[in-house]
């Protein structure tokens, strides 16, 4: 009897040892796997580093998700507990525009993504003299790019970025209240060029073959969007032949005699607001 109680006690011991070999050899695919913990490489926080996070991000097509991850959707610190507002400190922390383009003051260049601060490189060029202008009323953003609506919409970095910002001109680029000349803005990479743009001289009794190069401040000046740009003179001529009432004798200063709303005796401007608005104020 006692053989027997044996015998089948081992059996059992057996048969569960099976059942359990056979339950374990099977893989359960559907099993959610946990991420895998690691930490970022030396110098991921150091800006003059090989490793540092803004060169990772920038060849990753600034896509974000991945930091969202393990940082939390506000980057506030996830399931890491590391926080990225420490050193992101603005408004939508890393996904601020300052973080990217211009300076801890505002979001447009100096200081392109690439880091340039030269105006003479394409992600710098002129954009101070068009956010402040000298002869006109100050431009924004939606006067050259589409108006963006936060770090993911589709017009900012799209699904395939290629680092180059796109141009889509805005109203003032065309303004000319209905004139006799329609501008047909258009911009030109590979010359830095802008032509064909209202703001250059493309209107009545403008100089509509002006073309601003956007790597060189110093292409534009009084006499280049009307005028005679040899001699820097901005009266105005017709088919190059001055007509009444402008005169050859007249120069910057005096224009006041008919704009003396925009523009004073010294040549400097009372009101830029009413230069390069789309009308002749006098």
């Amino acid at each position: 009897m006692k053989k027997l109680i044996l015998f089948y006690g081992m059996f059992v011991v057996l048969l569960a040892t099976v059942l359990v070999y056979q339950g374990c050899s099977e893989l359960d695919n559907s099993v959610t796997l946990a991420p895998e913990i690691r930490n970022h490489a030396e110098g991921w926080s150091n800006p003059s580093s090989a490793n540092f996070h803004g060169i990772y991000i920038a060849n990753n097509k600034w896509n974000l998700s991945g930091c969202k991850t393990c940082h939390g959707g506000d980057y506030s610190g996830g399931t890491s507990g590391s926080s990225c507002l420490g050193c992101h400190s603005n408004s939508n922390g890393p996904e601020n525009c300052r973080t990217c383009h211009g300076n801890s003051e505002h979001a447009n260049p100096p200081r392109a993504l690439n880091g340039d601060t030269l105006t003479t490189s394409l992600g710098v060029g002129v954009h101070m003299s068009h956010r402040f202008s000298t002869y006109g009323a100050a431009l924004t953003c939606e006067d050259c790019h589409r108006d963006i609506n936060g770090f993911d919409d589709p017009n900012h970095i799209g699904p395939d970025p290629d680092g180059h910002a796109e141009i889509f001109f805005g109203p003032r680029a065309y303004d000319t209240l209905g004139g006799p000349i329609r501008p047909d803005p258009t911009w030109d990479r590979n010359t830095a060029t802008c032509s064909n743009v209202y703001c250059h001289g493309t209107f009545k009794e403008g100089n509509v073959n002006a073309a601003g190069i956007w790597t060189d401040q110093g292409s534009v000046y009084c006499g280049t969007c009307h005028g005679d740009p040899n001699t820097g003179n901005p009266t105005p001529q017709v088919n190059g032949v001055f007509t009444q009432p402008h005169y050859s004798f007249m120069n910057e200063t005096s224009c006041y005699v008919c704009h003396g709303s925009v523009i004073n005796g010294q040549g400097n401007f009372v009101d830029k607001e009413l230069h390069v608005n789309g009308e002749v104020n006098y």
